[in-house]
């Protein structure tokens, strides 16, 4: 049993140096945490399991046997006083206040008694010696504020996948402290470390630490690999998808479904154009010409940026105005959208320019309300789309009332040729290529919420450095945004 406090301090120091090495500025103070919260079982494996193990061999002299002894000192020493702190301020720096002045103010302070106390206890104890009453309570009480600022951090929180990640980690650390708080802080009344030997005054809780300690780590792991945690993304279906992706030749698929997509829409607006000319309507009729055009301009340049395999999607990066950008991919999609009685909805759309490749992006987002589309098994329906700004990421939100994506299809829609329409010319190759787009522009295509009968939300993601904020648009641009809104009768 001993054994497993050499697991435990090795897991959350490794966890803890693989966030900070992911994010430092993000991550710094969680990371932190978890290396503090190992130095308790570090020290105790040292007595427990390492010394013991090496003492009969005779293969340390007494200099180094000394140091050894020291060190689990002062790892226990950081425990005691510092873990308390850095679960604090944990919480704090995830996101319970946007001041970065309030914050620091608010570090230095909660900072101060934590330095006091170790402080004190250098100066009035043997530095090997414990009494954990003195300062049980205030330890205590950094790990309720560590608590507050945890689930401040997630509830503030308004971007939908990152809430759930803050959640996450809000449960899992909040569990774990409250743990090492009622076991070592109130379960413990005096621990004293000697070479090479230790007594302990406590309720016998503490013996419980590997199995709970353990536990959590195995929930951070999994939570890592299916979900990404505190930012660090580990997806087995991404690396699936682009080892598919290379070994298929998914480009010239790609190519295939956006030509069936661009027909399509050729179709829907020729339509549109005869009846346009039977009707004596000569200038709809020449509107209607040029949106042709525009999707056949559209196709030639997506011949011309995709190359023979998926992982070749180049990215001609030019800034893009987002109402622009609207207007030009619901206007050729309108007479679908008429035929099918889809009414498009436009909710907080920021004026902006996005950095990024106008084509591709305009031929996911093309995807996206295709997709929503065929998700009406019924005609009449309605499509919202609407754009968020927090603080790391600019989102658009493609929200449908359709027929909504089983749970067990979730991991599944993403990877090449896996397609939940029953029509046999569909190939499922719409959202793979959205989903490499999107990782193309260092962003992410995710499902937000889906439910059977309800609909679904699509969120594209990209970094917060590729949108820039300008002046509401020009009125001419507005009025061609606006007139998407509702079919012509």
């Amino acid at each position: 049993m001993n054994v497993f406090y050499i697991l435990m301090f090795l897991s959350l120091w490794t966890m803890g140096i693989v966030f900070l090495r992911y994010s430092f500025k993000r991550n710094v103070w969680i990371s932190f945490t978890l290396i503090t919260g190992g130095m308790a079982s570090f020290a105790f494996s040292i007595h427990l399991t390492i010394m013991p193990f090496i003492l009969p061999y005779e293969w340390l002299n007494p200099f180094w046997s000394t140091f050894v002894f020291h060190l689990s000192v002062a790892a226990m020493t950081i425990y005691f006083y510092l873990f308390p702190l850095a679960t604090s301020m944990g919480g704090l720096w995830m996101g319970a206040l946007n001041s970065s002045k309030v914050k620091w103010i608010l570090s230095v302070v909660l900072a101060l008694p934590a330095f006091i106390l170790l402080a004190l206890h250098l100066i009035r104890e043997p530095w090997n010696s414990f009494d954990i009453r003195t300062f049980r309570w205030w330890s205590g009480a950094y790990f309720f504020l560590g608590y507050l600022f945890y689930h401040a951090a997630y509830l503030r929180e308004k971007d939908h996948l990152v809430r759930r990640n803050k959640k996450r980690v809000a449960f899992l650390f909040s569990f774990g402290t409250l743990w090492a708080f009622v076991s070592d802080f109130i379960g413990f009344r005096k621990l004293t470390l000697e070479e090479w030997h230790f007594t302990l005054e406590s309720n016998g809780a503490w013996q419980l630490n590997a199995v709970i300690i353990l536990g959590l780590v195995a929930a951070i792991i999994y939570y890592s690999v299916k979900y990404g945690f505190l930012g660090v993304k580990l997806r087995f279906e991404r690396e699936k998808l682009d080892s598919s992706m290379r070994a298929l030749t998914m480009g010239v698929s790609i190519l295939n479904h956006s030509i069936k997509n661009e027909i399509q829409k050729i179709d829907y607006l020729t339509e549109k154009t005869q009846s346009f000319i039977h009707n004596g309507q000569t200038e709809k009729s020449l509107q209607s010409i040029e949106q042709i055009h525009a999707v056949t301009a559209h196709l030639l340049s997506m011949v011309n940026q995709i190359k023979d395999k998926a992982d070749d999607i180049i990215i001609n990066e030019t800034p893009i105005q987002l109402q622009q950008l609207f207007a030009s991919v619901i206007m050729p999609m309108q007479p679908l959208f008429d035929r099918r009685a889809v009414t498009i909805e436009f909710s907080e759309i920021n004026s902006g320019i996005l950095n990024g490749d106008s084509v591709h992006i305009k031929e996911v987002l093309s995807n996206l309300l295709q997709n929503a589309v065929d998700a009406m098994e019924n005609e009449g329906g309605t499509i919202i789309l609407r754009s968020i700004k927090t603080k790391r990421n600019f989102i658009i939100e493609v929200k449908d009332n359709g027929c909504g994506i089983p749970k067990e299809q979730h991991s599944k829609i993403f990877e090449p040729f896996y397609t939940t329409k029953k029509n046999t010319s569909n190939h499922g190759l719409g959202l793979s290529y959205c989903a490499a787009v999107m990782r193309k522009h260092g962003g992410l295509l995710s499902i937000a919420d889906t439910e059977i009968g309800e609909g679904t939300t699509f969120l594209l993601q990209f970094p917060m450095n590729r949108y820039t904020s300008i002046e509401p648009a020009s009125p001419k641009v507005a009025n061609v945004l606006a007139s998407t809104q509702k079919p012509e009768t």
